[in-house]
């Protein structure tokens, strides 16, 4: 007699024996159990004792959509501020990308520096490092002269590796930046052992319509004409964390107290008025018509008097309040939680305030999101992509260098030559040189390396030796006896 399949390992609990898919499907069970569980008693908490719900009690949103991110970025300035603050930091100065450190030019640094300057190509890297931190991502769209649709893909790629196949020479038509609230991934890659796994295959992205149309045109899009940015990933190469996420409360926030402020001034600001019947005149009946005619006169005209009879008028103070200590404690929260000094989150003007540690640190940062992320992340995908369509020469090695971000400017300089030089003429005139001598000066004061001390030290020597002081011109008789008598 045949023996019976098994479909996998038995296990026997409670003298009943499970097979694997009974087990697994027996723990699947408990564990929905566990969560409705904790569903009802989380609901019922929340009905029973709504205070204790934070987000129900300050109006934050329990799951923030794409349509929040766009809402705040679009109407608030302070929410716009936290997305663009990084980007605007990193693009001030623009990097320079080079195949050798030769002087003479290669064919790639020409072709490159006049895409740079006829198709604005660090205007638009910018525009999508900001864009891709609304949301999630950002996608922008290389528009190439080859013909095809755009949910074609670009002939000379791979569809599955992304390894160029074939170089063409293509033309880069335009540029055009999108931000994930315009942009949606249809199909990806299920390949498991294709690099591109998990990543998307087919957007579809929409357009603005015709000049006078009502509706918008969505359009599908292949995944090699476009390039995918997304800024702080973490669990996904495809999706990154909102810049406004961490903070969006805060935002939500600043909106209630800076509309509150407004709505504060306009009801307050102008004071009210309690209007009693005068005592003993307690029976005579009001003329409520002629009284909404006078005061209609005073507010809205320029009459500055009212004619009242047997009533009383008390004014009514209004109730305002500063807001900006309130203002200022939910932006210096935003500063911790992004690590931004605060000063550089207010603005130039308040940055120029900010401390030399803070601008060391603050800079140290800044070099860091354009070498570890705006660099490899943007910057080389977009320039591979270009020797890709063979809008670029092909270059088996290029560089991108930032401008040093700690380089004193002309300003900086003249100030520490204007305090070196008062320095030293306090020195000299002060005759200091015979409790510390020159060299010993320049160097423990001035900071000044022990060649280019000794450098100075000689060259002040042979100055001396070449240009010697003029003796003073001994006075004649007639003015010494003019100085005795004056001093008579």
């Amino acid at each position: 007699m045949a023996k019976k399949n098994v479909p996998g390992p038995v296990e026997k609990s409670k003298g009943i024996m499970l097979t694997a898919n009974e087990k697994a499907l027996a723990e699947n069970v408990k564990m929905m159990t566990l969560n409705a569980s904790i569903f009802r008693r989380d609901l019922l908490a929340r009905l029973l004792n709504p205070g204790l719900d934070i987000n129900y009690e300050c109006r934050y949103p329990d799951e923030i959509t794409m349509r929040d991110y766009t809402n705040m970025w679009d109407r608030e300035g302070i929410g716009s501020r936290v997305v663009k603050i990084l980007p605007d930091e990193c693009w001030a100065m623009e990097p320079n990308i080079y195949e050798t450190e030769d002087a003479d030019e290669t064919e790639f640094e020409k072709v490159l520096k006049e895409l740079i300057r006829d198709r604005h190509i660090f205007h638009y890297l910018h525009r999508i490092d900001v864009m891709s931190g609304i949301g999630s991502y950002g996608l922008l769209l290389c528009g190439l002269s080859d013909g095809k649709d755009l949910d074609k893909p670009v002939e000379g790629i791979d569809e599955v590796t992304g390894e160029v196949k074939s170089l063409k020479n293509y033309e880069l038509s335009y540029l055009r930046p999108f931000d994930q609230n315009a942009v949606s991934i249809k199909l990806k890659e299920r390949n498991v052992s294709s690099p591109r796994y998990s990543h998307p295959v087919m957007y579809e992205i929409e357009f603005e319509g015709d000049v006078g149309s009502t509706s918008n045109v969505k359009k599908r899009v292949h995944w090699t004409r476009v390039l995918h940015v997304a800024d702080n990933k973490w669990g996904s190469e495809v999706f990154g964390t909102p810049r406004m996420k961490d903070v969006f409360n805060r935002l939500l926030d600043i909106r209630k107290i800076v509309s509150g402020s407004g709505e504060m001034f306009w009801k307050g600001a102008f004071p009210g008025y309690a209007f009693s019947t005068k005592e003993g005149m307690e029976d005579v009946e009001m003329d409520t018509d002629a009284m909404r005619e006078e005061f209609k006169s005073y507010f809205d005209g320029l009459q500055r008097y009212m004619t009242l009879t047997g009533v009383d008028v008390k004014d009514l103070q209004p109730q305002a309040t500063d807001p900006t200590p309130h203002f200022k404690v939910q932006v210096m929260f935003i500063a911790l939680s992004l690590g931004i000094p605060y000063r550089k989150l207010m603005g130039s003007e308040q940055a120029q305030l900010a401390s030399t540690s803070d601008t060391e640190t603050w800079n140290k940062r800044i070099a860091k999101r354009q070498n570890g992320y705006v660099t490899p992340m943007i910057i080389r995908p977009f320039i591979d992509r270009m020797m890709a369509y063979g809008v670029l020469p092909e270059a088996e090695e290029y560089f991108v260098d930032w401008p040093d971000l700690s380089t004193p400017s002309d300003k900086d300089k003249s100030e520490v030559a204007k305090n070196k030089t008062d320095a030293m003429a306090k020195y000299i005139g002060g005759s200091v040189d015979s409790l510390m001598p020159p060299k010993e000066y320049l160097m423990e004061v001035l900071g000044m390396e022990e060649t280019q001390a000794e450098a100075i030290v000689e060259a002040a020597e042979e100055w001396v030796t070449e240009h010697p002081p003029e003796p003073e011109p001994v006075p004649t008789e007639e003015e010494e006896n003019g100085q005795q008598q004056s001093q008579r």
